[in-house]
């Protein structure tokens, strides 16, 4: 499923958390289950998600106005714990740190993310099937730009503390929301595939989005 030589923590030193007050909080980020675990618990959490129906699963139309008609992509929403959400958000070998690492380890991990909750998906489709055909949600989440990232960010990030994540280099980029660590009460990940023209296996991405590995490793935020 994923490449385990790719798999590394940041550094404790570099994984800045000495202005978050929450004293058991900071130390469980910086000890963290290695990257590996921590994703196999991620996806073990979202199976039992969809077992217990919670899972929320949809076909979202590209509604951007610089998007062709006919782009569709699958987006869902995953509960998991709140220590897992914390963890793989905030901690130094979850999502964001992978990023900090380099760009590559980032979309290495995001993708074994992406494609591990694919059962997660199906279950929930089973359950509830919504009005598309299967091999279109699959389609979707195998599409190239794919991601996971904080459900209902733009909130999530805005009430988190500022300046509590201080990796040196979101330091030097001058990052706001990226040296934030972020802890909504629903602890769900939003999974969203990429735009996919039905038929013909088109891809479609916003122009903006195509350096968001690149925006997450200087930033910790896209």
């Amino acid at each position: 499923m994923y490449g385990r030589s790719i798999m590394r923590r940041v550094i404790a030193e570099e994984w800045n958390l000495e202005n978050l007050r929450d004293d058991l909080r900071r130390h469980r980020l910086l000890n963290p289950l290695p990257p590996e675990s921590l994703l196999e618990g991620v996806l073990r959490e979202g199976e039992r998600s969809a077992v217990a129906g919670l899972v929320t699963l949809q076909r979202q139309p590209a509604s951007d106005p610089a998007a062709p008609p006919g782009y569709f992509r699958t987006v869902a929403q995953i509960p998991v714990t709140e220590t897992t959400f914390d963890l793989l958000f905030n901690g130094r070998s979850g999502y964001r740190a992978q990023y900090y690492l380099s760009p590559e380890e980032g979309e290495a991990f995001n993708r074994a993310i992406v494609d591990g909750f694919k059962r997660a998906v199906v279950m929930a489709y089973e359950r509830d099937p919504i009005d598309a055909p299967s091999s279109s949600i699959e389609e979707s989440l195998h599409g190239p730009y794919s991601k996971i990232w904080v459900f209902k960010e733009k909130d999530a990030f805005n009430e988190a503390e500022p300046e509590t994540l201080n990796p040196p280099r979101w330091v030097e980029n001058n990052s706001y929301l990226g040296r934030r660590a972020p802890l909504p009460r629903h602890h769900r990940i939003d999974l969203k595939g990429t735009f996919i023209k039905p038929g013909t296996g088109e891809c479609w991405i916003d122009p903006l989005k195509l350096e968001r590995s690149l925006d997450l490793h200087r930033k910790g935020y896209t």
